[in-house]
């Protein structure tokens, strides 16, 4: 997510917005924005429904959210999936920028 922030004037130049979704609360993830100086919303989605079990971004042992990233286009389409291995497996800016520029 820092590295996100750090990057936001690239990502808005590209028209993208960045929302995170975490299984935090409302008041945990708004203790995060304010502790990592976030630029974007953290959205709250604490039972996974939303976004992480459709996804499949449960570990293996269905107890926390995988580390992912979905970004879609202005109709909604999703046109790029990364799931993370573990907590610490984040993609790459590059690999992030290219996708934008896909489309």
């Amino acid at each position: 997510m820092v590295s996100f922030a750090r990057k936001i004037e690239t990502f808005q130049k590209s028209g993208i917005r960045i929302h995170g979704i975490s299984i935090d609360s409302p008041e945990q993830n708004r203790a995060m924005i304010e502790k990592l100086l976030l630029p974007f919303d953290l959205l709250s989605d604490p039972e996974g429904e939303v976004a992480i079990k459709p996804f499949g971004f449960w570990d293996g042992a269905g107890r926390i959210s995988k580390p992912a990233l979905v970004l879609t286009d202005r109709d909604g389409i999703v046109r790029y999936i990364y799931e993370g291995r573990d907590f610490a497996d984040r993609p790459k800016d590059a690999e992030i920028l290219q996708a934008i520029q896909r489309g």
